[in-house]
This record gives structure tokens, C-alpha cells and sequence, in this order.
């Protein structure tokens, strides 16, 4: 099988969450970045991009990881394997 790297972009309603998210994804072999540009106007919502590899289909990914953000209080906003590019 092979594997494709995959980047997510997510967030999270309550940042004190952030600690835990990145424990859980760093177990299973995921980084995450938060992004500092991005602002919710109407509260602390943490936004960041999660990246990893992942022998999983394209759409699976994203079930994986809202299993791992959903009970945080997040979601997964957008996701998809890395595109070569030449």
C-alpha cells in the first residue's frame, strides 16, 4: 500500500484544547501548526493546518481526523493529500 502525505486545515472553539490536540495527533504520527493569521471575530477560535502520511484513502483522512478534533470541540474545515508539483 502506499502512503500519500495530507494536510487539514482545522479549528478549535476553546484554545486550552490545543495542548490535548496536539498530544493526540502527535500519536498518531501528525503535526500541527497554528495558524496565527487566521481570527474569529466572534471568539477565541484556534485555526491551524495539520499535516502527516497516511496510508488511509483521501476521504478517510478526514474521518480520522475528526474523530480526533470533534471531541475536542473542533472540526475539520478541509482536507486532501499534498499534490506534486513539477
Amino acid at each position: 500500500m502506499s502512503t500519500h502525505k495530507f494536510e487539514a486545515e482545522v479549528l478549535l472553539l476553546d484554545p486550552a484544547n490545543v495542548p490535548r490536540l496536539v498530544h493526540e495527533l502527535t500519536a498518531v504520527g501528525c503535526e500541527f501548526t497554528i495558524d496565527h493569521d487566521a481570527v474569529d471575530p466572534c471568539g477565541p477560535t484556534v485555526f491551524g493546518l495539520v499535516t502527516g502520511t497516511t496510508e488511509l484513502g483521501e476521504d478517510e483522512v478526514g474521518d480520522m481526523l475528526s474523530d480526533i478534533v470533534g471531541p475536542l470541540g473542533g472540526d475539520v474545515i478541509e482536507w486532501g493529500y499534498v499534490r506534486k508539483t513539477q
